[in-house]
């Protein structure tokens, strides 16, 4: 307290008022009291071209006709300095270094005019950030939830052999507790997506927490996808019909098309007789002869993917696999290879570079179509 009774603080308001505004106006205001030719020029060496064009705008500094020559110049420096932002920015995303292109447009967005190509170009990053982000996160969750589920089965198999819980690897409680809040993200991931992976997914989150709820839905999509892979038989074709109908595929080596008719074999009739009876003996043998060469070929699938696993190249031996799978679906040999090598392609999408965006400036004649996908 002064002689006058007065705090030296009261004047701390003011103050605090004078920084708020120097700090607001940035690099071209750190001396508001300064001639408006020196705060433009102080703008300029920062890079701030649109501080200095604002601050041409307002003050509006003498001699006039020489500030309208400035005032281009300034323009023309700073649709330059726009566009090696954008090259710079193109260049770090094709790079797949989305967060590096994001901080360049924003700082360009801070110190240059406003401009709508860079503003879209900023949007999509950013999308593209937000999807890759969610894509990498249900992967981890993934991940873990599979590591999880096989740590608790370990465990169950483990704590009969142990005396007491101290001498487990892990505590069951602590991965009870984890597994919680990952079945549930199982649970939401499952409701986006179809097929196998929705089934996938719910068999991982069925594993974290069993519900009875969701393992009605696990069974309803597994009577689901089997429905939708039953081949489709014609009602009241005659036996002749479906003997030369499998011959002609046998004869062609479509094993596929074969196959639905010998998933179908004609159930054998103790009435028939004459040509029914021939009929039937000879379905049976052309379905013996279409085991045998299916399961040839599943060998011979197995070992080509092999091949090529051996070699590196995983997508060529999942092929192979599918395709074997497709011909055999319960052949261990190919279920236990193909399940290795998604998880071997699993981890090397992990480590894969983002593909580069497309150019903003580009044409839709420079943009590359994408070739159509046949089913």
């Amino acid at each position: 307290m002064n002689r006058a009774g007065h705090s030296p603080w009261r004047a701390a308001p003011l103050l605090w008022a004078l920084l708020s505004i120097l700090l607001l106006q940035g690099c071209a205001a750190l001396d508001p009291f300064s001639p408006p030719e020196q705060r433009i020029e102080r703008a300029l060496e920062a890079g701030d071209y649109q501080s200095a064009l604002e601050l041409i705008d307002e003050h509006d500094p003498e001699p006039r006709a020489e500030w309208a020559e400035r005032r281009e110049a300034i323009v023309a420096d700073a649709d330059a300095a726009a566009e090696e932002a954008m090259r710079e920015a193109r260049a770090a995303s094709a790079e797949g270094a989305v967060a590096r292109a994001l901080e360049v447009l924003e700082t360009a967005e801070q110190q240059l005019p406003a401009d709508t190509q860079r503003t879209d170009f900023i949007q999509q990053l950013e999308r593209q950030r937000q999807v890759g982000l969610r894509t990498l996160e249900q992967r981890h969750d993934t991940l873990e939830a599979r590591a999880l589920v096989q740590q608790r089965r370990l465990l169950e198999v483990m704590s009969p052999l142990v005396r007491q819980s101290e001498n487990l690897p892990d505590d069951p409680e602590r991965l009870a507790q984890r597994s919680e809040p990952l079945a549930r993200s199982m649970d939401a991931y499952a409701a986006a997506t179809d097929g196998e992976e929705r089934l996938e997914l719910l068999r991982l989150a069925q594993g974290l927490m069993p519900e009875s709820s969701r393992a009605e839905r696990i069974a309803a999509l597994e009577r689901e996808l089997r429905e939708a892979d039953r081949p489709e038989v014609e009602d009241e074709v005659p036996r002749s019909t479906i003997n030369a109908r499998l011959r002609q595929a046998l004869e062609a080596d479509d094993l596929t098309t074969a196959a639905r008719w010998c998933q179908n074999e004609i159930t054998p009739d103790a009435d028939a007789s004459g040509p029914d009876q021939a009929a039937q003996r000879a379905h049976r043998v052309l379905c013996e002869e279409w085991r045998e060469r299916r399961d040839a070929r599943a060998e011979q699938l197995l070992e080509e993917g092999r091949s090529h696993y051996s070699a590196g190249r995983i997508e060529e031996a999942l092929g192979h696999w599918e395709e074997g799978l497709e011909l055999l679906p319960e052949h261990a040999g190919l279920i236990a290879a193909h399940e290795r090598g998604l998880r071997v392609a699993e981890r090397l999408e992990s480590l894969r570079v983002p593909e580069p965006l497309p150019d903003p400036d580009a044409t839709p004649e420079d943009v590359p179509q994408a070739e159509p996908v046949t089913p």
